[in-house]
């Protein structure tokens, strides 16, 4: 494999975009016995599913035949494939014209390894939008006979292109409150839970009839950790007040580590990670503008399809899920913007040169990629985090805003220092920048929610209500003779002739001589949340080591004023209910230690050092995953400290590509 000069970008990786058999593969064992050979297609085949157009022991001058052997499904074009070396070696003493063959190759290869992604990609967001159409027009779930045809045509095309619907279930993941599948099922089904299972399904198959393109993954000891979440739980039932509504939370758990353990498999290399991004970003536009529609509905007077008044959802089942899905597209963001840096090369020729093990080869200016892609993708992401933090400041979750600030503020002690290899550079120029583009951002979203008058309640006050625990409310009274400025519960309201009025029901009071005004009462949010714990911690404590299994809190809590259960309103307590002592510390570990890991590789602080040795980041890609990696566990963790979204889509995903992440380079 071809490397730069930091081993994080294969050459391979940038040439790819044929489909190979196993037959071909077999083909061409037997035609080719060598087994040097032989050991690079295992590699190839090992890494990627595409095979990957190298250039093999071919003079620079045929380079032509190979552009034309790429063009086509022949056989032969294997045999070109030798040692990447010979190829390249004399790239300085190229005429004119075999540079511009060279580049012909680059750009021929990059467009077709584009072309088919591109257009499942645009197929994934308008079948997002398709789906809710139909759930909001009650088209939805599907019956039994569609169900069964919908089964077997996606399961044909999982054996025939397993990542194809990989890559749609990763778009398919926020996809919260569309069941697609339910009533004749003991479960119900969302669309990203149908195609895992036809994905896990398929890969199974393919494993048994040896045709599976990729080895199945071994188990490291943060993912034991992780399946011992579910282990414990079945230790847990014993002590469940109802073991059969236990069970089947004990079935959607095994469900989501399965999940997980079929993402960790499809996300392996760079490559993987960037296309898996990639269809994440098209879920992200699907639910940003779906969230955005029912913020102008609601302001214009069109069906809003919202569950709580004038506070956005889009495809979740409550505006918290949807806050917690834009925490963690916010550091998917924002690690994607540190990426793009202009200045950085993005390709595989870094500082014009190409690196192959010890070998050192100048490349052409002609080769290099110019820095307007990269720019562009940059004010892209910028758009992109403006309408994040629009919509999350609209949903008026202030779990969410903590979590958020908190990720920007890590976001920016992060760039404030860039550790190395060959020490710690102060950077203060780079952390400036960064704070001048958040906060304007942060301030053109809070203009236009003010000036387009997308939020009927006061953002002010409710970031306020987060610090007082106090809430603004509107209420109509007789008089306005002896009314507090608070109150602690809205029952208080009948002492003083008063009741507690929504929003749309102003005017309606006013006409009938009401005075209407604004006072504060104890957030009921607060007191719900605190009870809860105490309840919570009563149960807890009558069986500590085991738990009392999931779903337990809510048959004791019961229900809240919509209807939904009530659960634990933090994550921590909800493992230690479900998987009790033990799975709370396995997760506990799990997360501490990728945190660590990589927050030591970029702080100039470095805990744990007299024990540990202190990592420092290799290049720029290595330093991104290790941005992306503290910003998404703050991302899941933050919002969940108020919050129980252990059986949530996106908390596994996020989960997932995280651990995956740090085996990336």
């Amino acid at each position: 494999m071809i490397e730069n000069p930091e081993n994080n970008f294969n050459v391979l990786e940038f040439l790819s975009h044929v489909d190979v058999s196993d037959e071909e593969i077999d083909n061409f064992r037997k035609d080719r016995v060598l087994s040097e050979r032989i050991d690079l297609f295992n590699v190839i085949k090992k890494e990627k599913q595409m095979i990957m157009i190298a250039i093999d022991q071919l003079p620079i001058g045929q380079l032509n035949r190979l552009i034309e052997l790429a063009k086509t499904k022949d056989k032969e074009r294997m045999f070109v494939i030798h040692d990447i070396k010979s190829a390249l070696l004399d790239l300085n003493n190229c005429t004119e014209d075999e540079k511009m063959t060279i580049k012909e190759i680059f750009r021929y290869t990059k467009t077709i390894l584009k072309k088919q992604i591109s257009i499942l990609w645009i197929f994934s967001v308008a079948l997002g939008f398709a789906l809710i159409v139909f759930a909001d027009k009650n088209k939805l779930p599907l019956g039994t006979g569609d169900f069964v045809f919908f089964a077997i045509l996606a399961l044909f095309v999982a054996l025939y292109r397993p990542r194809w619907i990989f890559f749609l279930f990763v778009s398919f993941v926020p996809l919260e409150n569309i069941i697609l599948v339910g009533g004749f099922l003991p479960l119900q089904l969302r669309p990203y839970q149908f195609l895992g299972g036809i994905l896990i399904v398929a890969v199974a198959i393919l494993y048994i009839f040896k045709k599976l393109k990729f080895e199945l993954l071994k188990p490291n000891w943060i993912d034991w950790l992780i399946f011992s979440l579910f282990s414990l739980s079945l230790l847990a039932v014993f002590n469940a007040p109802n073991k059969s509504a236990t069970l089947k939370q004990n079935l959607v758990l095994i469900s989501f580590v399965a999940l997980y353990y079929l993402v960790r498999n499809f996300i392996r290399t760079k490559d993987d990670l960037i296309k898996t991004t990639f269809f994440f970003v098209g879920s992200f536009l699907v639910v940003v503008i779906y969230g955005f529609y029912q913020v102008f509905a609601d302001k214009f007077g069109w069906q809003s399809f919202e569950i709580m008044f004038g506070r956005p959802n889009s495809t979740f089942a409550e505006p918290d899920w949807l806050g917690i899905f834009l925490c963690f597209a916010l550091a998917v963001l924002l690690s994607a913007f540190h990426y793009c840096h202009p200045e950085r090369s993005r390709g595989i020729f870094v500082n014009n040169t190409m690196t192959s093990h010890n070998l050192s080869i100048k490349i052409s200016p002609l080769l290099q990629l110019k820095p307007k892609s990269v720019e562009m993708t940059r004010i892209v992401t910028l758009f992109l985090i403006f309408f994040n933090l629009t919509l999350l400041i609209l949903t008026l979750s202030r779990s969410a805003w903590i979590g958020t600030a908190v990720i920007i503020v890590f976001y920016l002690i992060l760039n404030l220092y860039k550790k190395t290899e060959g020490g710690i550079k102060l950077t203060i120029q780079n952390f400036t920048n960064k704070l001048a583009v958040v906060a304007l951002i942060i301030l053109f979203s809070l203009a236009a929610i003010r000036v387009g008058g997308l939020s009927k309640f006061d953002i002010f006050d409710r970031a306020r209500s987060t610090t007082t625990s106090e809430q603004k409310i509107t209420i109509a009274c007789k008089s306005n003779i002896n009314v507090p400025a608070s109150i602690r519960d809205v029952g208080e309201l009948s002492k003083y002739n008063c009741r507690h009025i929504n929003l749309e029901e102003i005017n309606y009071y006013k006409s009938q001589g009401k005075i209407v005004t604004e006072i504060y009462r104890k957030d009921p949010n607060v007191l719900t949340r605190g009870q809860i714990y105490q309840k919570s911690w009563q149960i807890i404590k009558r069986h500590p080591v085991l738990g009392v299994g999931f779903g337990t809190i809510t048959q004791k809590l019961g229900i809240d004023a919509r209807g939904a259960g009530l659960n634990e309103s933090n994550i921590f307590l909800q493992i230690w209910v479900g998987s009790g002592i033990l799975g709370l510390i396995a997760f506990l570990v799990a997360i501490g230690y990728l945190f660590m890991h990589s927050f030591r590789k970029l702080s100039p602080v470095c805990p744990l050092e007299k024990w540990f040795s202190c990592p420092a980041v290799k290049n720029e890609f290595e330093r991104s995953l290790a941005i992306f990696t503290v910003l998404g566990i703050l991302a899941l963790i933050i919002p969940n400290l108020f919050n129980a979204g252990l059986f949530m889509g996106i908390f596994w995903l996020g989960l997932t590509t995280i651990v995956s992440s740090k085996e990336i380079r």
